[in-house]
């Protein structure tokens, strides 16, 4: 008996010092750890909520840089931007935090760059480690975002189809909400029309507003489609800017296929035209008959040129009295354009041949505008040099492109998204250097979406 009672004093004693371990275990470290855990997971969800909405508000502030008149009214409402979008995200006194402090700040950076740097600071206190005797943490972010300045082309289409389907108003009014979108002073913002002709109407300047807007409030639909030509002047244009820190980009804009093309056309030796020396004009067809040619150049900058050339004599041509006669004096067409661009290298679409040149049927001058236009673009992107700005040369040129679909006969898509060099079309036979974006508006009441998609693709870009 006596043994078997001294067998279970032991166990008690165990029993008590295990209830008393625990309770300091407890205690003295599984309770602060849980503390510590809670306490630096509100560390945690308090920065990242303030790292977040701080990146927002830079961002936001950067975006903003383009509204005021001037570049210290931009930066000022930037500033005021940032500042409110992180407030609306990191509203004060989120989950106990005191102290909290904002502030953000514009700056030209560099040449071409300004930025708008957020920093916020709050003081949070401790749940559990305050028992500790430790105060309230200081959390503090930051956050920059860039924005290069912008050189914009606007290569607008102007042809009688928009007048047609009643989408020229239309195209103006979203046009001009578009070019107002950039920054006064700092973005360079200028506007090449083209029909049957076209024009640089609004060269690129700091100063677009209210110049642009005035112009495409005057502009006339009326005529062919030049889309080569008026691409290669919104290169041109780029290129006599000659600044690489800015984001240089083209947006062309049209509502149907090219059908015109500008060259150097030799004379048949059986034409009636008393001087058979080479005629430069833009050569152009309607349905299916030929038109004559005409004058590269508009006359008229917010109209459409319709006047025979001008350069070289014309007596008794065929097409001086009738355009449509202009296939009893032209030979062929070459298979280079005036502005370089290639009729046949892409070979988007299939061409004829004839003598030394391409066949002048309507189909096919159709088919070679198409792939000089594709060409134009082709040599865009890859930087090539430009011969009428000394052989210099602009890399990196971003093309956007918008399509609008209602007109009679509707759009070439993929030839779009091939000059945009949009990452939707995989592959790409002409894909080089930057990727664009094409917009596709079925009719005339998407057209401000697209602008407003392109404006946005923009400005992501530039920061």
């Amino acid at each position: 008996m006596s043994a078997s009672c001294s067998n279970h004093r032991p166990v008690r004693k165990r029993n008590g010092y295990v209830m008393v371990f625990g309770t300091l275990m407890i205690g003295l470290i599984l309770i602060p750890a849980m503390g510590l855990a809670i306490d630096v997971g509100l560390m945690y969800t308090v920065e990242a909520v303030m790292s977040a909405a701080s990146d927002a508000a830079a961002i936001a502030g950067a975006r903003d840089l383009a509204r005021g008149t001037n570049s210290q009214a931009q930066l000022i409402n930037a500033q005021n931007t940032a500042t409110a979008y992180f407030n609306a995200n990191f509203p004060s006194g989120y989950l106990w935090s005191t102290n909290l402090t904002v502030n953000s700040v514009a700056a030209t950076s560099q040449t071409a760059m300004r930025t708008v740097t957020t920093t916020a600071s709050v003081q949070l206190p401790l749940i559990f480690l305050n028992m500790l005797h430790l105060g309230p943490q200081a959390i503090s972010t930051s956050s920059t975002a860039s924005r290069r300045d912008i050189n914009v082309m606007f290569v607008m289409d102007r042809s009688g189809s928009l007048a047609n389907s009643g989408s020229c108003a239309p195209l103006i009014a979203s046009a001009v909400s578009f070019v107002n979108s950039f920054a006064q002073g700092r973005d360079q913002v200028g506007l090449i029309t083209f029909a049957t002709s076209s024009n640089v109407d609004a060269a690129p300047s700091t100063n677009f507003q209210p110049n642009v807007a005035n112009v495409l409030n005057g502009v006339t639909c009326v005529g062919g489609t030049s889309s080569a030509q008026g691409l290669w002047q919104g290169y041109d244009q780029l290129v006599q800017l000659n600044q690489d820190g800015a984001l240089n980009a083209i947006l062309f804009f049209t509502d149907g296929y090219p059908t015109a093309t500008t060259e150097s056309f030799p004379i048949k030796g059986t034409s009636p035209c008393t001087d058979k020396t080479n005629k430069v004009g833009v050569l152009t067809f309607g349905g299916s008959a030929l038109f004559g040619l005409y004058n590269p150049v508009a006359e008229n900058p917010i109209g459409d040129d319709l006047n025979l050339i001008v350069t070289g004599n014309i007596n008794n041509c065929a097409f001086k009295s009738n355009q449509n006669n202009v296939g009893n004096d032209l030979s062929y067409a070459p298979i280079i354009d005036n502005w370089g661009n290639s009729l046949t290298a892409t070979g988007y679409e299939p061409t004829t041949t004839s003598g030394s040149g391409l066949a002048l049927t309507a189909t096919n001058i159709q088919n070679f505008s198409t792939n000089a236009a594709d060409d134009a673009a082709f040599r865009i992107r890859s930087g090539v040099a430009d011969p009428a700005q000394g052989n210099k040369s602009l890399s990196n040129v971003v093309i956007y492109t918008i399509g609008l679909a209602n007109a009679p006969g509707g759009i070439d898509q993929v030839l779009l998204q091939r000059i945009a060099n949009d990452p939707a079309l995989s592959p790409n036979p002409v894909a080089a250097g930057a990727q664009g974006l094409f917009c596709n508006a079925a009719d005339a009441s998407q057209l401000n979406d697209c602008f407003m998609r392109v404006e946005s693709q923009m400005l992501r870009i530039s920061q």
